[in-house]
């Protein structure tokens, strides 16, 4: 388990960036993420995602 955190950059699998919006759970899998451009978050599993940069 990564255990993503609120505010760090992550890349998902198909080369979006996005900002974690919220800690992620744990024994969770899921990962809620907002991508740059988009209006709202959406939910990502961990091992679709790469941690690119801690808090901004």
């Amino acid at each position: 388990m990564k255990g993503f955190k609120f505010g760090e950059k992550v890349k998902t699998n198909d080369g979006q960036e996005g900002i974690v919006q919220e800690d992620q759970e744990l024994n969770s899998n899921d990962v809620k993420v907002i991508l740059e451009g988009a209006e709202y978050a959406n939910i990502y599993k961990e091992e679709n995602l790469e941690k690119i940069a801690d808090h901004i």
